[in-house]
């Protein structure tokens, strides 16, 4: 039996676990005090499978209510978690539109999403995707701030992210949502929910559904300059070292000001084409019509200055329409024994826009031929009608308008649940489930152009008697061609052109996940500081991936990226036990001390075996004081998509070092290292700032191994009532990491540090151009991350209503990764804390603050988000610069990024029937994107920062 002060010490500590538990736990402790000769509930906390009555454990758990999403006008529940203290780095998001796929992950710790484990109800999801989870399917989000391999198996290295959902609601529940921004109409987002719930004798059944319609923006409907000009410090301008000595100086001073040290630096690939040949400067159409071009038309193409501005035409924030619907049930057959049931649908299309396919025949296909000096090449034929030059074009680059480039995905995702529960002999509990989930997927691209008809078009071509223009030749013409005019400028291709080359492209895959657990636990033994508990379970787990990709991809007859298809399936079985070994208790200076134990033996089909365990410390020193700790190892198995994504090109933002423009800058070694890889004297003539690369998985990948350790105090005094104190130090430390060596990084280390091993990863024609990077997944060095997490809560009564604070800060003292080291060209353990490095940020602080006041009916919400500024020394095309010992300001430094703190204002009343109006203004300062030189999509950190400056959402709901 429980007294009173057991029950409020329970609850006291378990409101100051996390940020906004005491809003979901004010209720019971009402409840408590006023039956408190009730048996307490056993409650399963995130970390642990065992079964026990009160909220504090050993490892540090977040706890975020449905009503804190509620109050705030959340939907996006990903991007939302992505903004808390704990997370870092830049995880994809539904702004990320060069490179994002429509969904949204989060990041603990900054150690890529993939080491965090996203659960649902404890169990594993088909997909980590929170944009299938619907925000009136939470009833609170649990955030477990520590390595948990022994309790869950592989991933959950930085921590896990459980969504516990409403099982118990009951009533009718509609809920609709419009939101904007002041400045960027266009930002508009529509929701509508409904939640129906039954409570039967000896059952309960839940079901709803989430609609979300998002609308795109672009970056030129932002008003901010450097999100509709794609500018960076430019190495090739006649002041370049000035420049960049006054951007590490002042920051950004965009080039139409006084002063200004940043060049628009666009594409090469322009509307009014660029045209290689030989013995000649490249060459663009100076009058650009749309028409026939003549050799008058032509002139000198000069770099930056007749660059593409690429940046309008992308998605700032891409959209996206999104259905989730999902039943919960349960059903108690008898005392002992209960059914239940868990399903849920989604289906998402979202799509991806950038600027119009930039083709450009060294990577696309085009017409290949031989010149007269015997080599050969990929361009256009001299012979073509509508080449002026009268010579072949052995690279045409062109802005292709009139078609677009677009992306578009088609995904569908079905999960099922069904196990039973219960109780048996003495305080035993058990639970068995199966889990199916599978996620379907389709990828359409619009825009890209067909080979074998490329060629074609791109080849010899005349003007027949009735004036028609056919391809070939008189003697040999090629019915059904339509031969391609690439050099008059936008509108010179014409529909039928693009009719004749234009190709859709469709790709499809689907994931399958199995999963069959059970386990029982309960007290064994009553020691003298009590019941020794223990718990035994095992889990069989059964993953299987499939992708088809586009023939046209797979043969590498198409422009963009081409692809291969992989398929792949694994399994593992796994045992795992814990224990809680209560050592004292009812003593001074320790009313309880007990030690939990987790042991898990995973079996991997592809990788063997592996053991990892977890020890943990609760010690209740005075009421409402714990003193907690956990040390355990952590594994993580590679994933379907790190073993068998399918392979793909991409093009990473890098510079080919061994070009004319940056041959200058090499040593003679340097240069050496150049020409050993077919590089002439002088340089290749590759000055793209975008390379060509190879990404995808690799099956010869091995798991990744660490250990976690964390350390931290729980205090609620009793001579404060409501105020909650958390202190944590924890500390993450990993080998054998699964990453991929940037493009940049390979290129760099190979021919400016010699590095053989880099060298490796580029290749090179027999002309010294790239040809190919590789960035597959690879087991790098090791990866490193320390920290401390601070909350505070504090629940009082003033001016008639109940306050709520609540403070989270979480501060880095270490982030270490293998990177590239631009002063050693080596890779080296480096500290990325407080850096931007590879488009991802790694602030050193970042902090949450909320304010809640509730008078009545009514409430009133206050929110403040900082996150401290960032360093890099890497610029997009400068690089970086080398150190100078004799006078630091000379090299080695160091590009400030201010930090930023964002302000919310939320309000709402409920009304007696049931009528709730919400309404609140975010980022209420009107606080802009910040500008990073070297950040790939807008110049901006777009995971992290707000795009859109000051908005704003309502809120209706409406309870039966």
């Amino acid at each position: 039996m429980y007294n009173n002060n057991k029950v409020a010490k329970a609850i006291r500590i378990a409101m100051m676990i996390g940020a906004g538990s005491a809003l979901s736990f004010s209720n019971t402790a009402l409840s408590a005090e006023e039956s408190a000769s009730e048996e307490v509930e056993r409650i399963q906390v995130t970390g642990s499978r065992l079964k026990r009555t009160d909220m504090e454990s050993a490892s540090p758990v977040t706890i975020i209510t449905a009503a804190d999403l509620k109050i705030r006008g959340i939907q996006d529940v990903g991007q939302f978690l992505q903004s808390s203290a704990v997370m870092s780095g830049s995880p994809a998001m539904t702004t990320t539109n060069n490179g994002g796929n429509g969904s949204t992950s989060v990041e603990l710790r900054g150690l890529g999403s993939e080491r965090t484990l996203v659960l649902i109800n404890g169990r594993r999801p088909a997909t980590s995707d929170f944009q299938t989870i619907p925000a009136s399917m939470i009833n609170r989000i649990e955030i477990l701030k520590d390595g948990a391999s022994a309790t869950y198996g592989a991933d959950a290295v930085a921590g896990v992210v459980n969504i516990i959902t409403r099982r118990d609601f009951e009533g009718v529940e509609f809920n609709a949502q419009q939101s904007n921004s002041f400045d960027v109409n266009e930002n508009s987002q529509t929701t509508i929910s409904l939640v129906l719930g039954k409570a039967f004798d000896d059952g309960h059944l839940v079901f709803g559904v989430d609609y979300v319609d998002q609308e795109a923006v672009y970056q030129g409907d932002s008003s901010v300059e450097f999100l509709n000009h794609p500018w960076s410090v430019s190495p090739w301008s006649a002041n370049a070292e000035q420049d960049e000595l006054s951007f590490w100086q002042n920051g950004l001073i965009p080039p139409n000001q006084a002063g200004g040290n940043v060049t628009s630096i666009g594409s090469g690939s322009t509307p009014c084409g660029q045209y290689y040949m030989q013995g000649r400067p490249n060459q663009t159409n100076a009058t650009c019509d749309g028409g026939v071009a003549g050799i008058n038309d032509m002139r000198d193409f000069v770099n930056p200055d007749d660059t593409y501005n690429y940046a309008p035409v992308n998605f700032l924030q891409t959209p996206y329409k999104k259905l989730n619907m999902f039943v919960e049930g349960s059903f108690a057959y008898n005392n002992n024994v209960t059914f239940y049931t868990e399903t849920r649908i989604n289906k998402r299309t979202s799509r991806q826009e950038l600027a119009a396919v930039p083709y450009d025949t060294r990577y696309d296909p085009a017409y290949s031929g031989i010149l007269p000096d015997g080599s050969d090449f990929n361009g256009v034929s001299k012979d073509n009608y509508y080449n002026p030059f009268g010579e072949d074009v052995t690279r045409s680059r062109r802005r292709m308008l009139e078609g677009g480039r677009s992306f578009e995905q088609d995904n569908v995702g079905f999960q099922q649940v069904i196990g039973m529960e219960g109780e048996f002999g003495d305080g035993w509990t058990y639970d068995l489930n199966y889990n199916y989930g599978y996620n379907q997927y389709s990828l359409t691209e619009f825009g890209q152009l067909y080979g074998p008809n490329l060629a074609k078009a791109m080849g010899p071509s005349f003007k027949d008697a009735d004036g028609n223009i056919v391809c070939g030749t008189a003697a040999a013409p090629i019915a059904g061609c339509v031969s391609m005019n690439v050099f008059g400028g936008p509108g010179s291709v014409t529909q039928e052109m693009l009719d004749y080359t234009s190709a859709p492209l469709s790709s499809s895959g689907n994931y399958t996940l199995q999963t069959l657990t059970g386990f029982v636990g309960g007290d064994i033994y009553e020691l003298p500081a009590g019941a020794l508990a223990a718990g035994i379970g095992f889990e069989y787990r059964e993953e299987e991936a499939e992708n088809q990709v586009d023939s046209g991809k797979f043969m590498g007859e198409v422009t963009g990226n081409t692809s291969k298809a992989t398929n792949g399936a694994f399994d593992v079985t796994s045992i795992f036990t814990e224990i809680r070994v209560p050592l004292l208790s009812d003593l001074p200076g320790a009313n309880s001390v007990e030690i939990p134990i987790g042991i898990r033996y995973d079996d991997f089909e592809l990788f063997g075996s592996s053991t990892t365990y977890q020890l943990g410390l609760e010690w209740h020193v005075i009421d409402g004081l714990l003193i907690r700790s956990t040390y355990g190892t952590v594994y993580r198995a590679p994933t379907m998509f790190d073993l068998y994504a399918p392979s793909g090109d991409s093009y990473p933002f890098t510079s080919d070092p061994c070009s004319t423009a940056n041959w200058g800058d090499l040593t003679s070694a340097q240069q050496g290292n150049c020409q050993a890889d077919n590089v002439p004297a002088g340089g290749s003539i590759n000055v793209d700032g975008q390379q060509r690369s190879t990404v995808g998985g690799n099956a010869n990948l091995t798991p990744e191994e660490g250990d976690s350790l964390t350390v931290g105090i729980a205090y609620s005094p009793d001579f404060i009532e409501g105020l909650g104190l958390t202190l944590d130090y924890w500390s993450i430390e990993l080998e054998n990491v699964i990453d991929a060596v940037g493009a940049g990084d390979s290129l760099d280390g190979c021919y400016k540090g010699g590095v053989a091993s880099l060298c490796n990863n580029v290749t090179r024609d027999s002309k010294g151009e790239i040809t190919d990077i590789s960035e597959r997944s690879e087991n790098l060095s090791a990866m490193t991350a320390k920290g401390i997490d601070f909350e505070a809560n504090y629940t009082f009564e003033a001016l008639s209503g109940e306050f709520y604070l609540n403070l989270s800060w979480s501060h880095f003292l270490e982030r270490e990764n293998q990177v590239y080291n631009a002063s050693s060209f080596m890779f080296e353990m480096e500290d990325l804390n407080g850096q931007f490095e590879n488009d991802n940020s790694y602030a050193t602080d970042k902090v949450n603050f909320t304010a809640n006041y509730t008078l009545d009916n009514l409430n009133l919400s206050y929110a403040a988000y900082f996150i401290s500024g960032l360093e890099y020394d890497d610029l997009l095309y400068y690089g970086s610069t080398p150190n100078n010992a004799d006078d630091p300001s000379q090299g080695n430094h160091m590009y400030s990024v201010d930090s930023i703190m964002y302000h919310d204002i939320t309000a709402s009343y409920s009304f007696d029937t049931g009528t709730t109006i919400s309404a609140g203004v975010t980022n209420l300062t009107d606080e802009e994107p910040i500008y990073i030189e070297p950040a790939q999509n807008g110049n901006t950190d777009e995971s992290n920062y707000r795009l859109f400056g000051r908005s704003w959402f309502v809120r209706f709901s409406q309870q039966f």
